[in-house]
């Protein structure tokens, strides 16, 4: 038998022990998992197994004291989480005293001894069914042995929000319509399938429909969700880089507030030149969500209104430049524009008021479906509610400004000097993704290249601090042949390669002839020191699996999903990194190279690491992307073993003394001892 068939029989011998141990060792930390008997209250929760999803006891915003059994991306920072499934539509007063179990095949929620909210499914459930956080975000009850068998699902019961892999429309098992809902009193929002149309839908608000069409199928590959919003719905991405952090808009319809002015959310309006604008005494709600182009959280009061059981020092501004009435008014029984205001006035909830010849209409909670009129048609007339403050302010303001005027016209000159001067320093983006950093601006993020991360054969890596702040890994390349237009195009194929388990490229440098790379910082540096360093804490085998599954979902991303297929060529367990959260990324491209889908071009140029090599390598065999598989099949060779391929004691080589324990029969003997 020669040396290829052998090792290819390892492998196939060691797949069935390295999962029934990882198996073992995961059933025992169920994190995932809600058995009979078994409770999650307060601030305990049930996480995905690939760590992405958590379930529990949440608050829509942070610091907001009304709280929701939800279902949210995990590593996000607060209100980025971006709860999209709701059980209980009553919020939960007694946070600490509220808890979920399972009994039966249906999931309950307790407060306080009462029954808050129940998922209903107990007719087609038994004692022996289990509740599980899928991989998915899916939040399913099913049949402890018979996992095809499900008695309930949260994708079933949306709320105003769908995952990739989630759906709406019929459910031929039980005839219902699954949609999604939106309710902030006095807008109600809904979202169906229509039927009648290919990815058409049905989005009514208040009665009122408007027909779109769905984009294509989302990428489970990516941090992605559909959401439902009054009046709009859009497919939001998740961008962290050295520019942006936060949900970007892919699609979004109406795609424009000239469609429909509820795009730009409530207390905003649509100008004429097809931008969206805050009503005046009022400031986008969320700044950077603006500056990534999606205006639903719309805008927010300057000066809050002052109102406390009808008694208030409110008063009204007059906004005359409208086309159309805001939506949803409330016609009311006053017979002067003075009754009008006063009603307006009396009641804490009334936004604003409009008196003409068809009598008084008031608007309660927000204004939406806003639109500031163009000069040619005549404009309506609303009176819009501010703070106590906000009028004085406004009568103000022209004293103000002849006093400060001549000050801000010198400073504004000044500042466009500055901002001449400055320009060429500060970073730009290129086709959205990355920015292009000055040398000066990456020797001061790593203090003058002085926290060295590691070395490798393409150049050194150092940890640095961009604005943010950011924690990022620099990589200054060295003996870089390429020309600074081959450079740029090159790198900018590389910004386009995202996925959960490939290290991310933020930025680079191109001067003169440096090269630099800008890249996520990874805490827990690479598996090597953590599988073969003394005095590092051992690896769990659910880790392990976990590690090995996502390099694999990575080298198929490069391997079949990009544009081009991307050949790493040097696949070893230094260029595995694991982030604070231990998950794992492929790092390092400075070795691949793309090849068309054709895959008979020959590398001739390249050359990986010894103890990795495939066959290919030494028989000077054109290289495919089979060279990384086999290069991956080593790194679980060492994942399982704790042993290295190359220098392990006795063993030069160490995958052909495992192939010959294998034919021997004794396979155990490669496992981990100390697990």
């Amino acid at each position: 038998m020669n040396c290829k068939s052998s090792i290819s029989l390892l492998f196939a011998a060691l797949i069935p022990y390295m999962f029934l141990v990882f198996d073992a060792s995961q059933a025992a930390v169920p994190t995932d998992t809600l058995l009979p008997g078994q409770s999650i209250s307060g601030s305990e929760i049930l996480v995905s197994e690939n760590g992405v999803f958590e379930l529990g006891f949440f608050s829509p915003s942070p610091g907001a004291m009304k709280h929701y059994l939800g279902i949210q991306y995990k590593n996000l920072i607060g209100s980025h989480r971006a709860m999209f499934w709701l059980g209980n539509r009553i919020p939960i007063t007694s946070f600490l005293n509220t808890t979920l179990y399972l009994a039966a095949g249906e999931l309950y929620i307790e407060e306080l001894g009462s029954v808050l909210w129940t998922s209903g499914s107990a007719t087609n459930g038994s004692a022996g069914s289990v509740a599980v956080l899928l991989n998915t975000g899916n939040f399913v009850v099913r049949d402890q042995t018979n996992h095809s068998k499900v008695i309930w699902q949260s994708f079933d019961h949306p709320a105003d929000a769908l995952l990739p892999g989630a759906w709406l429309g019929l459910d031929m098992a039980t005839g219902a319509h699954i949609s999604l809902t939106l309710s902030k009193p006095p807008y109600h929002c809904t979202l169906v399938i229509d039927q009648s149309r290919k990815m058409g839908f049905v989005m009514s608000i208040d009665g009122h429909d408007h027909l779109g069409t769905f984009p294509d199928g989302m990428n489970p590959n990516d941090l992605q969700f559909m959401r439902l919003h009054m009046g709009q719905v859009s497919l939001l991405r998740w961008v962290n880089n050295a520019t942006i952090t936060g949900w970007q808009p892919l699609w979004s319809y109406p795609s424009s507030c000239k469609i429909s002015a509820f795009y730009c959310g409530a207390f905003s309006a649509c100008t004429s030149a097809g931008t969206c604008a805050c009503i005046d005494g009022f400031r986008p709600s969320d700044p950077d969500e603006w500056r990534l182009g999606q205006f639903v959280s719309g805008c927010s009061r300057v000066i809050p209104s002052d109102c406390e059981d009808g008694i208030s020092t409110d008063s009204f501004v007059l906004l005359d430049n409208l086309q159309g009435l805001p939506a949803n008014p409330q016609d009311t029984s006053e017979e002067t524009s003075e009754d009008c205001e006063a009603t307006c006035l009396s009641q804490c909830y009334c936004v604003a008021y409009s008196y003409d010849l068809s009598g008084c209409k008031i608007w309660y909670n927000v204004l939406l479906n806003l639109t500031f009129g163009n000069g040619t048609i005549h404009h309506t007339k609303i009176s819009m509610r501010i703070g106590s403050h906000g009028k004085r302010r406004q009568g103000h303001i022209q004293h103000v400004m002849l006093v400060i005027g001549p000050i801000v016209v010198g400073l504004l000159i000044m500042l466009v000097i500055f901002w001449l001067y400055k320009i060429s320093s500060r970073q730009t983006k290129v086709d959205g993704f990355l920015a292009v950093y000055t040398y000066t601006q990456l020797k001061r993020a790593t203090r003058n290249f002085s926290d060295k991360l590691g070395e490798g054969g393409f150049g050194s890596v150092f940890k640095g601090t961009v604005a943010g702040p950011t924690d990022v890994a620099v990589k200054e390349l060295k003996s870089f042949g390429h020309r600074d237009k081959q450079f740029r195009a090159e790198v900018q194929t590389l910004g386009l390669i995202q996925h959960t388990n490939l290290v991310r490229l933020f930025g680079f440098c191109s001067e003169g002839t440096r090269r630099l790379l800008v890249y996520e910082y990874m805490a827990n540096g690479s598996l090597n020191s953590h599988l073969f360093s003394e005095g590092t804490s051992i690896l769990s085998w659910n880790l392990r699996r976990r590690i090995a599954i996502g390099v694999g979902k990575g080298l198929s991303y490069l391997h079949e999903e990009c544009r081009d297929c991307i050949i790493h060529c040097d696949i070893k367990p230094e260029n595995i990194l694991l982030d604070a959260e231990f998950c794992h990324k492929i790092a390092d491209f400075g070795m691949a190279k793309l090849l068309g889908r054709d895959m008979s071009t020959a590398l001739t140029t390249l050359r990986g690491t010894i103890g990795y090599l495939a066959p290919e390598w030494v028989y000077g065999q054109p290289i495919t992307h089979k060279a990384d598989v086999y290069s991956f099949g080593v790194v679980l060779l060492e994942l399982i073993s704790g042993r290295r391929a190359t220098g392990n004691g006795n063993h030069r080589y160490f995958p052909l003394y495992a192939a010959a324990k294998v034919n021997e029969g004794d396979v155990l003997c490669l496992l981990v001892l100390d697990l």
